[in-house]
């Protein structure tokens, strides 16, 4: 029956797909049994539904204490490091920089304003994210910043409406972009050079709908945003990613490697920040 409805739906009209309502969808989807709902063959059809779904699977929290590994290659130079990162969801994100034991850096990000402190070399900045914009070579806001370092969707289209969905190596694919678009424009200059928008693709796992990799292209520009997550572990029954890479692409390219050891949520958590006063505000 479920491959019937599926060959069904496949022979439709292009004209019947686009008139077919969240509604409609979604009923298709809850008659399908709970053992076939894990597989990919309905609901990648509708946008809207495999949206909702990656919303309400997103990691959720109030408060967030962590602790991860993580090594940096910045054109062939490569460094590692130890970080604790604490968050008030949506209003402060703290982060410790250290190696060794030894603090090197500190960061107090809110919506509007970066606070960092640059203990190695006895200097600190306050502003907006216009500094971690250059820093990597990207656009980056708070929202972006909480949600790459937990794997929850960056979303950077407006409309639900101008999604696209497929199928690919088994996991479902949001895309603002049609497949075959997508693929044209990434082998051909002269279409880059069409496009005045940003590419984005997200992968979804089949069945828990987590995002496993997020693609963000920016063709204007040159620049590229790659984040890729495994290792899923359940935090307070919430599927967590205790294994997170980044690849930057710009003027120049960075590649970030994440190993949490440590995700602990809804506990309080305090982030002191005081800048000395010995220290020098960076230009």
């Amino acid at each position: 029956m479920v491959l019937l409805a599926f060959v069904s739906i496949q022979c439709r009209s292009r004209k019947n797909l686009n008139k077919t309502t969240t509604t409609e969808a979604e009923k298709i989807v809850s008659e399908i049994p709970t053992e076939e709902k894990a597989k990919p063959i309905i609901d990648h059809r509708f946008p809207k539904v495999l949206s909702r779904k990656m919303l309400e699977n997103q990691f959720d929290y109030k408060w967030l204490n962590s602790k991860f590994s993580a090594s940096t290659n910045i054109d062939g130079k490569t460094n590692s490091f130890n970080a604790t990162v604490r968050s008030r969801k949506d209003s402060a994100l703290w982060i410790s920089f250290s190696l060794l034991g030894i603090e090197g850096a500190r960061i107090l990000a809110t919506k509007d304003t970066v606070r960092f402190i640059d203990r190695v070399n006895s200097k600190f900045f306050v502003g907006d994210y216009n500094f971690l914009s250059e820093l990597l070579n990207t656009d980056i806001d708070f929202e972006m910043l909480q949600s790459i370092l937990i794997g929850n969707p960056v979303s950077f289209y407006d409309d639900d409406e101008k999604l696209r969905t497929y199928i690919e190596d088994g996991n479902q694919v949001l895309s603002t972009v049609r497949k075959r678009v997508i693929r044209k424009t990434l082998n051909n200059t002269a279409e880059q050079n069409k496009m005045k928008e940003l590419v984005q693709r997200i992968w979804l796992d089949a069945s828990s709908y987590k995002v496993k990799k997020n693609i963000i292209n920016d063709f204007n520009t040159n620049r590229t945003f790659e984040g890729n997550y495994d290792d899923f572990q359940k935090v307070d029954s919430l599927l967590f990613p205790f294994v997170a890479e980044f690849t930057i692409t710009a003027q120049r390219t960075m590649k970030v490697n994440i190993n949490y050891s440590k995700v602990e949520i809804n506990n309080v958590q305090q982030m002191p920040f005081s800048i000395p006063a010995k220290y020098e505000r960076m230009k």
